[in-house]
């Protein structure tokens, strides 16, 4: 299993084949807007005439990651049912779209968890894929 690291995340694949982080930008967007425990403060007194239960804190929620894009490019050496898992500072991937060099070829990508991809690979006659290399982006969190 070839392991890369960048920027607090790494990715695992099974296999032979490698993989290159492209870039890796993170889409800062503040606060999720549906999260709003950092708001309950941590006082249990009452209002009116009292402001300490406005102290806002963010211990009640689990961390959050922001979201991030992720282009790689995974060599040829990527086969049939291989996968690629990522850990550290992520949490979930949102969505992936990928593409590949060999027009004769198919590719197939799966979600098997929240954070592991399966690769699904064939040529148009059925035989075994040969898919060049493989680019991938990925939206995560």
């Amino acid at each position: 299993m070839a392991a890369t690291t960048h920027r607090g995340i790494t990715y695992t694949g099974t296999g032979t084949y490698t993989q290159t982080v492209n870039f890796d930008l993170p889409l800062w967007a503040g606060q999720d807007q549906d999260e709003t425990g950092w708001l309950d403060g941590q006082s249990t007194d009452g209002y009116p005439g009292n402001l300490s239960g406005f102290q806002a804190t963010n211990t009640q929620v689990a961390e959050r990651n922001n979201p991030r894009l992720i282009s790689l490019t995974l060599n040829s050496a990527l086969a049939d049912t291989n996968t690629l898992t990522l850990s550290g500072d992520c949490s979930k991937i949102l969505s992936v779209v990928g593409q590949h060099e060999d027009a004769t070829a198919i590719m197939g990508i799966t979600k098997t968890s929240d954070l592991v991809l399966t690769f699904a690979l064939k040529q148009h006659d059925d035989s075994a894929a040969d898919v060049s290399a493989t680019e991938l982006w990925l939206l995560v969190v």
